[in-house]
């Protein structure tokens, strides 16, 4: 390759991604510091399986490809074209100057073909004339990186901040508990200390839940499964929750009282907080809550059902409820029932919505095992 002396008034689009994959040590050097002085930002590779990999983890707008390699470049050109389309325009650059080179070549999906030796300057008036043809496709390459790095800085504050506060809140809770069982006081302020506890003990379960759902992705979260008598459970639940209900409404319980089923515990009560607020949130004046447990088919499995009196779910939200960050009503966002459908899954189990003669009905089938 000749180094000629670079052109003068040429305008270079910004932001071009220019991949260039030779055998040729020397040669990728220089066509790296030629075309880095011109304003791009090059990756190299000095062997097609390298450029493959490269092509992957790093798109590139512009790929320089020899075809001599011991992976040969045609194979790297149909992986490219393959990945990215036309979103990469391929330039050949080989000693090779005969029909069945080129012939090869353009089948495999080359854009451009030129031959060894070839100027800088000759290069990088091909490389700048791709990129003007290829204007858009960078600029959706780089809003899109833009965006990813971004979308990856806020999961990642989010979740130290998730992390803090939930740490926080429990050291909080204990506190106040700790309070509440030492210091005498009179019934207002037990009151009082009651109704924070309980605001406090929701507010810890919302930031708990917005932590473990990434971790329950990562299929990082394996639920303890135990033996756990349910009605105490539903009944604590529906204390926690009694102070945030609507004025009116009433809460039920309809479970046995030695009735017994095995589940993570934690897990599943924080699913009850979920959905027994979800209830009273959207249950009709002057109506009712149901909470009700029973055996599902096996010994140890249950069907835990949280039930409102009022409307039902609208048609048009129903497929996505379970999904994450679903609208709800009032054009609400949130995780709260993604969050149950995952820990109804990490059991083995389900959540469903069906349509009871009361209203809305969210039922958790739990298998007795994880």
């Amino acid at each position: 390759m000749s180094a000629d002396a670079a052109p003068g008034n040429e305008t270079v689009p910004s932001g071009g991604r220019v991949l260039v994959v030779d055998d040729d040590e020397q040669i990728c050097r220089q066509l790296a510091a030629g075309l880095a002085s011109a304003g791009y930002q090059v990756v190299t590779a000095h062997d097609g399986a390298r450029a493959i990999a490269q092509g992957e983890t790093t798109p590139p707008d512009i790929a320089i490809v020899d075809l001599e390699m011991p992976t040969s470049g045609l194979d790297v050109i149909r992986h490219l074209k393959k990945v990215h389309g036309t979103a990469v325009h391929v330039i050949v650059m080989t000693g090779h100057d005969d029909e069945g080179s080129r012939s090869a070549a353009f089948d495999a999906g080359t854009d451009d073909f030129v031959v060894k030796p070839t100027g800088l300057s000759e290069l990088k008036r091909r490389v700048a004339a791709a990129l003007r043809s290829q204007r858009a496709f960078v600029e959706v390459r780089l809003a899109k990186e833009v965006a990813d790095r971004r979308m990856t800085y806020g999961a990642e504050a989010s979740a130290l901040l998730a992390h803090d506060l939930n740490n926080s809140l429990a050291v909080s809770l204990s506190n106040l508990q700790y309070l509440s069982e030492e210091i005498p006081l009179d019934q207002d302020q037990k009151e009082a200390l009651t109704s924070t506890l309980r605001s406090l003990r929701r507010m810890s379960g919302l930031v708990a839940n917005f932590v473990d759902v990434a971790r329950f992705e990562d299929a990082a979260v394996k639920p303890i499964v135990a033996p756990v008598r349910v009605r105490k459970l539903l009944e604590s639940v529906l204390d926690v929750n009694l102070a945030a209900a609507k004025q009116g409404v009433r809460f039920e319980v309809a479970c046995a009282e030695d009735f017994e089923c095995r589940f993570d515990v934690a897990l599943i009560e924080r699913v009850l907080h979920n959905l027994v607020g979800n209830a009273s949130r959207y249950c009709n004046p002057g109506g009712v809550v149901i909470v009700s447990c029973r055996q599902w088919n096996d010994p140890g499995s249950c069907e835990l059902a949280v039930t409102n009196s009022g409307p039902q779910v609208p048609d048009n939200i129903r497929d996505s409820l379970f999904g994450k960050y679903v609208r709800g009503g009032g054009g609400k966002r949130g995780m709260g029932l993604y969050f149950c459908r995952l820990v109804a899954e990490a059991h083995g189990g389900r959540i469903d919505l069906e349509a009871a003669a009361e209203g809305p009905s969210f039922v958790v089938r739990l298998p007795g095992r994880a």
